[in-house]
């Protein structure tokens, strides 16, 4: 299924950007007339796996 929505985030570690993609949750109970997005986290997974400091906030 294509995206719905994207929006962009950042590392705190590194601060790349990291574009998430959100699509239809099929499974989530909405009420009438509400739709539930459910965030494609596999951008962020990789963006981990990556080697990168560590947030200064941290």
């Amino acid at each position: 299924m294509a995206a719905l929505a994207k929006a962009t985030i950042h590392c705190p570690g590194c601060d790349e950007p990291i574009e998430l993609a959100m699509r239809l949750d099929k499974n989530a109970k909405a009420s009438p007339g509400e739709i539930v997005l459910a965030v494609d986290r596999s951008a962020v997974d990789e963006h981990l796996a990556q080697a990168h400091p560590e947030s200064a906030e941290a």
